[in-house]
């Protein structure tokens, strides 16, 4: 039906999708909102009306189109950025299953080059200085002093500067056998105790409904950090340990993860600090206790976390590379402080316990402390600490040291030594292990031979 006052074809047209609606030589129903003029000439008239869905204008479409593109770059940058930490795991995980690989084809080779690393590390690199490595396993200083006994008888009367230095570094290695043997003794009960009472400690807060099934028992001692950190220790202890003998000008001892069980002192450090088995004793207790506290894995890492995040921010260098150098030297400074800060903490707490397995192992430890005030006077004298107690250049950059004041931790063991000391361990672990090397120490039927 049409609409009064609107012809037949304007009618139609209302219904059609069409742009306009045209009316041809007619008026509308509501005439008063048309101009006069439309009203007077009765032409055609064009309104602006469509029941067809409106289509986008021609300016909104490169609006619309680079909308989409910003969002796409948007979203490939953040998966750039996610991507990068996955990239430095995967480079990680493909290093360690080589080096297994590696070790797992030729054991002796594969430490053998790991041994000329460690090797390197403090100075020992000429073919010379590596034949004079001496390496005891857990056990040998009985033969190390043996074969001492033995040279002594057959050249005291000779006046042989080779004979003498080889004499010498016999005694050093040892006293570092014998005493490194008393330490991973100690150091292997303490682990075991420690573990036991983290056990302990974890099931007697477990309710009942749990200790009855085993395998929730075993899954609950999986969560607890307590007994993940001295199981972890206790398989770093287990074993058959070595010691080496290195000669080096650096003063050191260390025990390193890559190859493990074993402990590593140069001939300088008894040259320039151990005066006494209670001193090499406390040297040997502390670098122990950084492996029993897991100190080198979290250092490690630390480091891997702090390279992960510098790759990330080198990334966003909005220069292409420009800023990239100044950039790195500035994360390697916050790297450093940050590292160093974690570093202090640690040795802090290897001193604590290297002090606690020293008095474990029947040594004197306040006569052990004073090894750290010698450090302290040679740290003076080459610039590196202040008789004031501050750490090279009066302090400014102590926060890069590795390491706390040697003067600041010879105080500190003084006083440790107070509680620390053998007398506290005289009728435990003190009266098995005298009994145990005081065996040892007597000849046997074939030395008198």
């Amino acid at each position: 039906m049409a609409l009064a006052g609107i012809s037949r074809r304007a009618t139609l047209a209302l219904f059609q999708p069409s742009r306009h609606l045209v009316v041809s030589g007619c008026l509308p129903l509501k005439p008063w909102v048309l101009p006069k003029t439309v009203l007077h000439r009765r032409r055609p008239c064009v309104f602006p009306f469509s029941t067809a869905v409106a289509k986008p204008s021609a300016v909104t479409k490169p609006q619309a189109a680079a909308s989409q593109k910003i969002k796409w770059r948007v979203i490939a940058r953040i998966a750039y950025y996610v991507r990068i930490p996955f990239l430095v795991l995967s480079v990680y995980g493909i290093g360690y299953q080589q080096g297994i690989m590696d070790y797992s084809r030729d054991p002796e080779d594969t430490e053998s080059k790991l041994l000329d690393t460690v090797l390197s590390s403090v100075g020992c690199t000429s073919p010379e200085d590596r034949e004079k490595v001496l390496i005891a396993r857990e056990g040998e200083w009985r033969h190390v002093l043996s074969k001492l006994r033995a040279n002594h008888s057959l050249h005291h009367s000779q006046d042989d500067e080779s004979y003498d230095e080889t004499q010498r570094r016999m005694v050093m290695m040892q006293n570092a056998s014998m005493v490194g043997e008393k330490i991973v003794k100690v150091a292997q009960s303490y682990a075991n105790t420690q573990l036991m009472n983290a056990i302990k400690e974890s099931t007697d807060r477990m309710p009942p409904e749990v200790l009855q099934d085993n395998e929730r028992v075993y899954e609950a001692l999986l969560k607890s950090d307590e007994v993940f950190l001295w199981n972890k220790a206790q398989k770093h202890m287990e074993g058959p340990w070595r010691f080496v003998l290195i000669p080096s000008h650096v003063p050191n001892a260390f025990v390193s993860e890559i190859l493990p069980r074993r402990i590593f002192i140069t001939t300088s450090l008894f040259e320039q600090f151990i005066e006494s088995q209670d001193e090499l004793a406390l040297v040997l207790g502390h670098e122990i206790s950084h492996l029993i506290l897991g100190h080198s894995s979290d250092q490690n890492a630390l480091q891997a976390g702090f390279r992960t995040v510098e790759i990330l921010l080198l990334s966003l260098d909005p220069t292409e590379g420009l800023l990239s150098l100044a950039f790195m030297t500035f994360l390697a400074s916050v790297r450093n402080a940050i590292g160093a800060v974690y570093s202090r903490d640690n040795e802090r707490c290897a001193d604590e316990l290297g002090i606690k397995l020293t008095a474990m192992a029947c040594y004197d430890t306040r006569a052990a402390a004073r090894v750290f005030y010698k450090m302290h006077l040679q740290n003076v004298e080459s610039g590196k600490e202040s008789s004031s107690n501050k750490v090279g250049w009066g302090g400014l950059f102590s926060f890069f040291d590795s390491h706390p004041p040697s003067e600041e931790r010879f105080r500190t063991l003084l006083e440790e030594s107070g509680e620390e000391n053998r007398e506290k361990y005289e009728e435990t672990s003190c009266a098995s292990l005298k009994k145990v090397f005081l065996d040892a120490l007597k000849p046997s039927d074939k030395e008198g031979r």
